[in-house]
């Protein structure tokens, strides 16, 4: 039995469970071919036993193949400003357990680590998963990341740039670890579980507190020659550093709001009908359609696909974003809004963590399913 039959089965498991009839259909080989591939994948690890099917003839019930995606777990990480989640997973991407800390935004790196690592210890706790049981990690953080992990242009995660992260990680965890910027991780997230599912070319614009954006490229997230491909707010004249200073503008914003709340009060004002707040409503949104209009004239999109913490207040912005992106374009893409919620980086992260596994266990030829370490760093 070749890797490449085998191989072939699995991946039609890893999309649904199935019966040798259901697989035999999926990939096109011979029921012997894939009789075969299952006790090979079973051998390895891989696939189990479900439950039985009935054939609906009164026949001996088919048993149903499936994916053993509870032989390992995944992390994935999204280090923040205000906050710090994790994620735990298992194999194929399902929630185990998700968890996060609020942190100072002046925190320093030692603080801010610390903060990481009591809540990975959490994490772990939350399902009984030992360190030795994850088979792989990735982190998001802000800014643009290098080959090597680090963040070294610009952040605005204080004295950041002097972290080695995946040293950190890998000394709490006996497996690879990645880590990418944050929304370049959102954009995978969308590209596997949301509104970007299927599309080639896609710009992804964060919104919120900070104005952010990724872009994929035929498939692939494009990381450029030291990780800052996307940064176009860097740019003064696309207005996306001031682009949230706009909402800070309306009349009796108290002065007690949390840096990111004084966003949330605006759009509730707007919602009510306080003109002000419309109008600066609708600035933000001009605002936030330059920058995306200088990508998509660079990338010719299928989508552009809008995140982050604003699109909670979509319905007072979005449409603005959309007529004002129409005018500065050649080609109007769709314009979608992302509804994965907050883990969205945490979720890319796994997404990330995901196809390492995929590549060094079962990308040309298949190993077995790696046993527990034991180890236990975290703590």
């Amino acid at each position: 039995m070749s890797d490449l039959t085998a191989l072939r089965v699995f991946a039609a498991l890893r999309e649904s469970p199935g019966t040798i009839a259901e697989l035999t259909r999926a990939t096109g080989l011979s029921r012997p071919s894939t009789t075969n591939a299952l006790a090979r994948l079973g051998e390895l690890g891989w696939v189990v036993a479900g439950d039985s099917v009935p054939d609906g003839q009164n026949g001996r019930p088919a048993q149903r193949f499936r994916y053993c995606a509870e032989a390992g777990a995944l992390v994935g990480i999204d280090i923040g400003v205000h906050r710090i989640a994790g994620l735990l997973t298992d194999l194929a991407g399902h929630r185990l357990a998700h968890e996060q800390v609020r942190v100072e935004h002046d925190s320093p790196p030692s603080r801010r680590l610390a903060a990481m690592d009591a809540m990975l210890g959490s994490l772990l706790q939350a399902d009984s998963v030992a360190p030795g049981d994850v088979w792989s990690v990735a982190a998001g953080v802000t800014g643009p990341v290098d080959e090597r992990g680090r963040t070294l242009l610009s952040t605005p995660l204080p004295d950041w740039h002097e972290v080695d992260l995946v040293a950190h990680l890998s000394a709490l965890f006996d497996a690879p670890v990645q880590v990418e910027n944050d929304v370049k991780l959102a954009l995978h997230s969308e590209h596997e579980w949301g509104a970007a599912r299927d599309m080639r070319d896609v710009v992804y614009v964060l919104a919120g507190v900070r104005t952010g954006a990724a872009v994929m490229v035929d498939g692939r997230v494009v990381k450029g020659h030291g990780g800052a491909a996307g940064e176009i707010g860097a740019l003064p004249a696309v207005r996306w550093k001031t682009a949230p200073d706009n909402l800070r503008e309306t009349p009796g914003l108290p002065a007690e709001l949390s840096e990111n709340g004084y966003m949330a009060w605006t759009a509730e004002r707007a919602r009510m009908g306080d003109e002000t707040a419309r109008t600066l409503m609708r600035r933000y949104a001009q605002d936030v359609a330059t920058g995306a209009a200088a990508l998509v004239l660079t990338m010719d999109p299928e989508a552009v696909v809008v995140g982050g913490g604003m699109v909670a207040a979509e319905s007072l912005w979005v449409p603005e974003f959309s007529a004002a992106l129409s005018k500065s374009v050649l080609r109007m893409p769709k314009v979608l809004v992302s509804t994965l919620g907050s883990d969205h980086v945490a979720r890319g992260a796994i997404r990330l963590a995901m196809q390492e596994v995929a590549g060094r266990y079962f990308g040309t030829r298949l190993l077995p399913v790696r046993r527990s370490t034991g180890s236990s760093a975290v703590q």
